[in-house]
């Protein structure tokens, strides 16, 4: 065996040693780490989408002079900036995801109430309602 192939053999041998916990632990057994707060950051996931279709209804509005979802956008806005950090936070575990969850709690409480004065508009609608499933959601995070 010349030099070049028995560095190739042995670099091989070690990518398959260090990439083995990994293939140990796709067959089925408990993540190393798992998420402590994953109905969290699918809830704040969601009210991002949801507040970025409510907001991108909001620009049209404005796009047509009408202001009169001027509140509704400032919330909605808000709700995707604070709904996105904590996602962020939760998704890694972070120690300060709970504290976090006080402040974004309130901004989708505040969020949801701006759209139950859209009722018939499907996106506030929609956005509404993943408010109200992620204040909750961060209500049992901050507890």
């Amino acid at each position: 065996m010349q030099r070049r192939e028995f560095i190739t053999v042995v670099g091989t041998a070690a990518a398959v040693a260090a990439a083995s916990p990994v293939f140990a632990q796709a067959g089925g057994e408990e993540p190393m780490h798992p998420p402590k707060f994953k109905s969290l950051e699918e809830a704040a996931a969601h009210c991002v989408s949801t507040g970025e279709d409510c907001l991108r209804h909001c620009f049209g509005m404005f796009s047509m002079k009408d202001t009169s979802m001027a509140g509704c956008t400032d919330a909605a806005y808000q709700v995707i900036a604070g709904c996105g950090a904590l996602q962020t936070l939760a998704a890694v575990n972070s120690v300060h995801t709970g504290h976090f969850a006080k402040v974004v709690e309130m901004l989708c409480n505040d969020c949801a109430k701006e759209c139950e004065k859209f009722p018939h508009i499907a996106e506030c609608k929609a956005c509404g309602e993943s408010c109200k499933k992620c204040a909750e959601e961060c209500r049992k995070a901050s507890a």
